[in-house]
């Protein structure tokens, strides 16, 4: 009887403890962060970068460095082809010239240093009819191919950007557009692409040679106070309609052999699930497959697999 009685009670302690020591393992658990995918609106673009301008703008130019003695004319003149704008310090130019050949930066076709200052223009005329948009100051200095003036025979005014050669053939007319200035950072300013030049050009990114082709976005309010030529602009072109898309930090997303993987919340368990990502963010990065949008995702895979238990938040 004393043996029954015995059992009896080491069976009752041992439910107490099958209940209490899980209990007490789960409050020692480490809490895990957990958090939702996030639902966005995405439609595929390419970007570029351009300058705001008038349409149908030129830019006076020099062959030569020169040094400007003084300007004819000023912003919001009218003028006419042949007409001087500017006329050149020679004296203060030829200087220039021989200070940019000791350090092989003068950009001209002319080899020999006098016949160089000898090609040095005493004035500078438009090439073209319209309004005066921009001009160089009286003294300044002008590097070969630099713009002395602006002229624009038209008040409509867009933004003329480049285009990467490896994207251009995705460009059509009449696409949605849009861009940011430099001047309003965070302010989308909307409008479609109007022009597609028929040649290429090559341009430096930094230290890298590209080649680009120019494509003029007219805005849908021409008026805006904002756009004022010459301000720089980032612009990107529609390719397709918005549609939503899953986004999960990189830091969630681990990696090996087998795939990319994530750990879900899932009836109380921590439950590994692969992924196939997509398009990268600065924030994340697509989830194509594997994820859904109510999923409970933790935020350290690698902590969560070396526990086993765990509480989540």
């Amino acid at each position: 009887m004393k043996k029954i009685i015995a059992a009896a009670v080491i069976a009752a302690v041992l439910a107490v403890l099958a209940g209490v020591v899980p209990a007490a393992v789960e409050s020692m658990a480490p809490i895990c962060e957990t958090f939702l995918p996030s639902v966005r609106s995405y439609s595929e673009t390419i970007s570029g970068s351009g300058t705001v301008r008038y349409v149908g703008q030129s830019e006076v130019t020099c062959s030569l460095p020169v040094v400007i003695k003084k300007m004819c004319v000023s912003e919001g003149d009218l003028v006419e082809a042949g007409e001087v704008i500017a006329e050149i310090d020679r004296e203060s130019s030829t200087a220039l010239v021989m200070s940019l050949s000791q350090v092989n930066a003068l950009n001209a076709a002319v080899t020999d240093l006098k016949a160089a200052a000898a090609l040095i223009p005493e004035s500078v005329s438009a090439n073209g009819t319209g309004r005066v948009v921009s001009v160089s100051r009286a003294g300044q200095a002008v590097l070969s191919g630099e713009s002395i003036a602006v002229i624009a025979n038209s008040d409509s005014i867009a933004v003329s950007a480049a285009i990467s050669e490896l994207d251009i053939a995705k460009v059509k007319l009449g696409q949605p557009a849009w861009f940011e200035l430099s001047a309003y950072p965070g302010e989308k300013i909307f409008g479609t692409v109007s022009e597609i030049s028929e040649s290429a050009r090559n341009q430096y990114s930094g230290v890298v040679l590209e080649t680009v082709v120019d494509i003029l976005i007219t805005p849908e309010i021409t008026d805006d106070e904002r756009l004022k030529s010459g301000f720089s602009a980032e612009v990107e072109i529609g390719l397709s309609e918005p549609y939503e898309i899953i986004v999960a930090p990189y830091s969630a997303i681990e990696q090996d052999e087998i795939s990319e993987y994530v750990y879900v919340y899932e009836n109380g368990e921590a439950v590994r699930r692969n992924i196939i990502t997509g398009k990268e963010f600065s924030d994340g990065t697509e989830v194509c497959e594997g994820l859904s949008e109510g999923d409970i995702v933790f935020k350290d895979p690698r902590g969560v697999a070396l526990q086993k238990y765990i509480r989540i938040q």
